[in-house]
């Protein structure tokens, strides 16, 4: 999944990342190590730009600061987030659930007065939804609870209703790219901006990925088998970005 997201970086680009992130901390740092050496990623919880780390940290760990190339402050953090317009090309998201149209859910599943779960809340997911040129949705499991035809909470506006239902409300250019998931990679049909198949993983069939999905996803065709990782990719992620083997621990 890091290598996924890595492959669709590009040199020269501004990035933004959460908390709880080594998924999408490992998937920039291996973009800087191939096709993006000057990717520019910030740490959304503190403010440290291009950590130089051979392995996976919090992005919320102080032990950043000192290799970080610069360091910003909370009030210039709200105004790169909060109020400018397409500052940063993307920003990556995790979530309890996404729907059909990409809008994200982090804040509660169930009733908000009754909530089976609680999540982490907004924080600054509207903005980044709302103001990033792009962004991309990892999961890291896939199954109708997450996968859902409404979330049950907008709190990351994507494609809304739909069609040019997010620029009827009055938002930039913008929403979800991709969305990462163990079984496949997804993208948006340009008209109707709902989910379809991009590609399954090796071993994915589509009757277990529509299974596992909680609307109908879009699909034509046998849909293409994503590129597993290369011997240099995994290389470069093994012995450059992650030495510790963070990722394998967390998600074997």
């Amino acid at each position: 999944m890091a290598v996924l997201l890595a492959r669709d970086m590009a040199d020269g680009e501004k990035v933004i990342i959460g908390t709880n992130s080594d998924i999408q901390l490992a998937a920039c740092n291996l973009a800087r190590q191939m096709q993006a050496p000057r990717l520019w990623w910030v740490s959304g919880p503190g403010g440290m730009v291009n950590p130089q780390r051979d392995h996976l940290l919090s992005t919320a760990d102080f032990e950043n600061i000192e290799s970080s190339e610069s360091w910003m402050d909370l009030p210039n953090m709200i105004d790169f987030i909060d109020w400018k317009i397409h500052f940063f090309d993307f920003a990556i998201l995790s979530a309890l659930q996404v729907d059909r149209f990409g809008n994200i859910n982090t804040v509660v599943v169930g009733d908000r007065a009754r909530p089976k779960v609680r999540g982490p809340g907004t924080v600054g997911i509207s903005a980044l939804c709302g103001l990033a040129k792009r962004f991309y949705v990892v999961l890291t499991r896939h199954d109708k609870s997450a996968f859902r035809p409404r979330v049950d909470f907008i709190c990351g506006a994507g494609h809304l209703q739909g069609g040019d239902s997010r620029e009827r409300a009055g938002l930039p250019p913008g929403g979800p790219k991709l969305v990462v998931s163990p079984l496949g990679v997804f993208d948006f049909e340009p008209q109707s901006k709902a989910m379809r198949i991009r590609s399954l993983h090796p071993g994915v069939s589509l009757q277990q990925v529509q299974d596992a999905t909680g609307f109908d996803l879009l699909v034509k065709g046998t849909p293409p088998v994503t590129m597993w990782p290369t011997e240099q990719e995994l290389n470069l992620l093994r012995t450059r970005v992650d030495v510790r083997g963070t990722l394998q621990r967390k998600f074997p």
